[in-house]
């Protein structure tokens, strides 16, 4: 891993002397951090968690409960790599509001990402909403890269057990020294009451679209279980949630075909 980050450090050095070029292409927002994880990472529809309304603001509602939570994960167990993210939500008056920075990397490379994100019903059934999101990139002997971006969403109740959501990433950008991947996420939910189907449809830049399904099942949210599947990556995904009157804990897991296992684990804090 390490050989391999020098050898992309050598090779940026080398293209910016010869081409005069100083952009370089982040990959950003580690598929991994958080209980989304769990659930093949599918964060455009699901649960009212505040791992899916940093990606999905939209699915914030102005009777929003406060919530912090905290994420560790250890991504390709063995390798000098360390991952984590902190989300917050509230209400300003009566605007539901997200909030979130997460950081991915090790002492040589390292991606930070701030964002912050609103919602608006447009009708009862439908709600729409926004993010901004602030980027920073850190490599060895490399000046630090920032960059900003806008993402928009949307959330659609077409039953009371079946809904749709939607998200273009990093639609509009800002920063002439760092380009951020746009992403386009689209997913479908259907709540069965105790077991929880997910599908959804991801497509980042020019690479092929990946479809992802999962499973969650609980008791009156008490406690979850959940599985999923990549299938671009081929990657299976599983963890378990728990939630005792203010205090929530979870704990997941990645595994890769081709790289080592990926785990981590999160506390949350309710304050109604």
């Amino acid at each position: 891993m390490n050989q391999l980050k020098k050898l992309l450090v050598v090779w940026y050095l080398l293209f910016g002397t010869i081409t005069g070029s100083v952009s370089l292409f982040a990959a950003f927002e580690f598929q991994g951090v958080g209980w989304a994880s769990a659930a093949a990472n599918i964060r455009v529809v699901g649960d009212p968690h505040p791992d899916r309304h940093v990606l999905n603001p939209a699915l914030l509602s102005r009777d929003v409960v406060p919530r912090a939570g905290f994420q560790y994960f250890n991504p390709f167990s063995g390798l000098d790599i360390h991952a984590g993210s902190m989300t917050v939500q509230t209400r300003i008056g009566k605007l539901p509001m997200i909030g979130g920075l997460s950081y991915f990397g090790d002492d040589k490379y390292s991606e930070l990402m701030l964002t912050t994100g609103t919602s608006w019903a447009l009708s009862q059934q439908f709600r729409t909403g926004m993010s901004l999101n602030l980027f920073q990139l850190n490599i060895t002997d490399i000046a630090t890269q920032l960059a900003m971006s806008v993402s928009i969403s949307t959330n659609l109740k077409l039953a009371e057990d079946l809904q749709i959501g939607s998200v273009l990433q990093h639609i509009v950008q800002h920063g002439k020294g760092l380009t951020v991947p746009q992403r386009f996420h689209f997913g479908v939910e259907y709540d069965g009451g105790q077991v929880v189907l997910l599908f959804a449809l991801e497509q980042e830049a020019a690479l092929p679209l990946e479809l992802n399904v999962a499973l969650l099942t609980s008791s009156q949210r008490h406690w979850q279980l959940a599985v999923g599947y990549r299938d671009l990556s081929q990657t299976v995904s599983a963890g378990w949630r728990l939630e005792y009157k203010n205090i929530g804990m979870h704990y997941s897991t990645v595994m890769h075909p081709d790289l080592p296992l990926s785990h981590g684990f999160g506390l949350e804090l309710l304050f109604p």
